[in-house]
């Protein structure tokens, strides 16, 4: 699948290539893995000119105590995540509700939890519609929803549903820049299960030594939920509820959402 980057795909594509790699770039050496490739720089990258996506006629409306990533926000003017109550589908009472449309966002959510060998990231989720019809490790097929949790080393560790990779495929972010901090594990990608409630469970430093390596970090920083439909001009769409962090031997409880 090519990306021709005159394109509105394309010159997103640029977009958040800049973005990425702008962020990497001025970010504390020490912030990055030792055994991440070069950070490419922002002067590395294509010049274009980038169209932002459409302009919201009101402000986004993220839930309480969730914010937009900014330097997503940055690039992408979206209202992709609501608080809402249950509905038909069933599930927690309260729920964030994750609509992408030809858009991105990342949400998050600062937490401050020390991640040690019973550090658990638990959380339900319903979803309905997958955005990617390709394998998600290419930028031309990087359409995805997922939920991530971010560490005090700059690393974010990020669960996705994915349109065609096998469960425990793990792989690094296809975006430059990004593929020095964000490695994605495929939890899900079996159609029947689509629009049906699941719990889950992960044992987050078992995840980061398996699939990160190297140096563990000290603490979770923050929760994220990510959707992307840009690449392909497609939809996605899920429903989470039940969020927290699980912690100790009595699984102390750190509630998200």
């Amino acid at each position: 699948m090519t990306i021709d980057l005159r394109s509105r795909a394309g010159q997103t594509l640029l977009a958040i290539v800049l973005s990425g790699a702008a962020a990497c770039a001025h970010a504390p050496e020490q912030q990055v893995a030792a055994e991440t490739p070069p950070v490419a720089s922002a002067a590395q990258a294509p010049a274009a000119q980038i169209p932002p996506c459409s302009k919201l006629t009101s402000p986004a409306t993220p839930p309480k105590g969730w914010t937009y990533l900014p330097e997503i926000a940055a690039i992408c003017d979206a209202d992709i995540f609501h608080a809402v109550a249950r509905g038909k589908s069933g599930g927690p009472a309260q729920q964030i509700e994750v609509r992408t449309r030809q858009n991105v966002g990342i949400l998050e959510h600062a937490v401050e939890v020390p991640l040690d060998a019973t550090t658990k990231l638990a959380w339900n989720w319903n979803v309905t519609t997958v955005p990617s019809k390709i394998a998600e490790t290419t930028p031309p097929g990087h359409d995805y929803l997922s939920i991530a949790v971010k560490f005090d080393n700059g690393q974010d560790l990020t669960y996705m549903w994915s349109a065609t990779l096998a469960p425990d495929t793990g792989f690094r972010c296809p975006l430059p820049g990004w593929d020095t901090r964000e490695t994605h594990v495929v939890l899900r990608s079996d159609a029947k299960d689509l629009g049906r409630w699941l719990s889950e469970k992960r044992n987050i430093l078992a995840d980061y030594t398996k699939y990160v390596g190297g140096k563990p970090p000290a603490k979770v920083t923050h929760v994220w939920l990510i959707a992307n439909s840009l690449f392909q001009q497609g939809e996605g769409a899920v429903n989470f509820g039940d969020i927290a962090l699980l912690s100790g031997t009595k699984a102390r409880r750190t509630k998200v959402f």
